[in-house]
């Protein structure tokens, strides 16, 4: 008997799954009471997101968002309010984005350039760091992307000391590997958050892109060229632009820090 899980009956209920495991899903269902209990719970909570934080309100600022990065232009400010959203809402929002961004002839929106968004945890929920925002240590941040029409992708971080984090692919060590594809349905909320240590100066996030296969070792090479020039300086002013090889394309984001 296969294994649904809740992703898979979301994907289900949104009308995200290829014919074929919508077939197995519809199946088990027909057959599975507690699987159809699943479900409804699933609905009826997408039913009570949608009344908090409905489609017309949020939707409309995604969508400027994103034609704002595809025109090259600086997208306005977002009201806090639109990020500072549950978990589970903002889960459902990024999970639907790929049906509420589509236009009316039914395609998809075009041209986006591939970018790094950055949100930081608070009480409230989450509050977007723009480039040269202000964090501190301790600060728990979120990244997601959106791959635009890039294929493959890695994700990491510079720090005030010269330390190299990665975020995709998680926990790579150094070697030959290949860049994991990147998912093109985005925004893409990576599946952990990263807190901030006491390193001074600044984070600087990286997303390196190609439209085909590269190996991570070529990133990593260049990121290590770069990361020792701010070492242990804690200077704001926080790298500058990686020397990739040809056919590799970048976007980064600079986070201050303080404390």
């Amino acid at each position: 008997m296969p294994t649904i899980s809740d992703l898979m009956l979301e994907q289900y209920n949104l009308g995200e799954l290829p014919a074929a495991q919508r077939r197995i899903v519809q199946e088990e269902l027909d057959r599975d009471e507690i699987l159809r209990s699943r479900l409804a719970a699933i609905r009826s909570s997408d039913e009570e997101i949608r009344a908090a934080y409905p489609a017309e309100r949020v939707v409309p600022l995604v969508r400027e968002r994103a034609r704002g990065s595809a025109g090259g232009r600086r997208p306005r400010r977002l009201p806090r309010l639109a990020w500072a959203i549950p978990a589970a809402a903002a889960a459902l929002i990024l999970l639907s984005l790929p049906l509420l961004l589509r236009t009316p002839d039914d395609t998809r929106l075009k041209g986006i350039a591939p970018h790094l968004l950055v949100f930081r945890k608070t009480t409230a929920g989450a509050e977007e760091l723009r480039a040269g925002s202000v964090a501190r240590r301790g600060d728990v941040l979120q990244l997601s992307y959106a791959a635009g029409d890039a294929k493959y992708g890695v994700i990491f971080s510079v720090d005030g000391r010269g330390t190299i984090t990665w975020h995709v692919p998680v926990g790579y060590t150094g070697g030959t590997r290949s860049a994991p594809p990147l998912d093109p349905k985005g925004p893409v909320v990576l599946p952990s958050a990263y807190e901030l240590d006491d390193a001074p100066g600044f984070e600087r996030f990286f997303l390196v892109y190609a439209s085909a296969p590269f190996d991570v070792s070529e990133v990593e090479r260049v990121a290590h060229a770069l990361a020792p020039r701010s070492g242990g300086s804690g200077t704001a002013g926080g790298l500058g632009v990686l020397s990739l090889p040809r056919g590799l394309g970048q976007f980064s984001l600079l986070v201050k820090k303080q404390g």
